[in-house]
């Protein structure tokens, strides 16, 4: 059974790669750090540049359409797996970390959560098979011993990404997400950043990336873009080494 969905799950990610219409200039962004790269994107516009046209999804089934030839010319990842592992099969180049992610615990109210709400309280978590602040979050919760007691009281409600783990803890499914500080900046409410509970934000071009394109891609690393990524709470690659 696990097997046939595995197969269906495949035939689906085909069938959406070769049946979409072919776009030029297309970004492949993780989810949790798109408003800031739309931002960025728009910056760009006024410097000159052409508009990037983006697809917004989880790291790994972005990594996985783009191994199965989507037609991406470039992938803004919120971590390095990803990145690491197109570029360990020739399938991403130019790969290098733009800015640094920092997790947080949200929540939609005027009080930002404690640390010890944790214990007490039912929480969203992007999956963190594919998705960097889910790592991230699962990490933090097995340094504290919390991972296996919450997954085995069902008091952690896994989500496919930062936005459904935001939109789970503005209604009733639960009372906190760990997200990335640049989504929580975008939601509201209130948040509590977690210490040391960073992750490099890694992009690359792929092979059909033309000449505007690798323009953007500069741009993202440049000064200019630098004040946008930390007016959404990244820190800078090269100030924290």
């Amino acid at each position: 059974m696990k097997r046939a969905v595995r197969v269906f799950v495949i035939i689906m990610c085909v069938l959406s790669i070769w049946c979409a219409p072919v776009m030029a200039n297309v970004v492949a962004v993780a989810a949790g750090i798109a408003p800031c790269v739309e931002e960025v994107m728009e910056a760009y516009v006024e410097a000159g540049g052409e508009k990037m046209e983006f697809v917004k999804e989880a790291c790994g089934p972005l990594a996985n359409k783009i191994a199965m030839g989507a037609p991406y010319d470039m992938f803004l990842a919120s971590e390095p797996r990803w990145p690491k592992w197109l570029k360990a099969k020739g399938m991403l180049v130019d790969v290098h970390a733009f800015a640094i992610g920092q997790l947080v615990m949200w929540r939609f109210s005027s009080e930002a959560p404690c640390e010890s709400d944790i214990e007490k309280s039912k929480i969203a978590v992007p999956n963190p098979d594919i998705t960097a602040y889910g790592n991230l979050a699962k990490q933090y919760l097995d340094e504290a011993g919390l991972w296996d007691k919450m997954m085995a009281e069902k008091r952690i409600i896994l989500v496919g990404n930062a936005p459904q783990a935001v939109v789970a803890a503005k209604g009733s499914a639960a009372e906190i997400a760990f997200i990335p500080l640049s989504m929580a900046i975008k939601a509201g409410g209130n948040y509590t950043p977690l210490s040391g509970m960073t992750v490099d934000q890694v992009g690359g071009l792929t092979i059909r990336a033309n000449e505007e394109v690798r323009k953007f891609w500069i741009f993202c690393r440049s000064e200019r873009s630098f004040p946008i990524w930390t007016k959404w709470g990244f820190l800078s690659p090269d100030n924290t080494k």
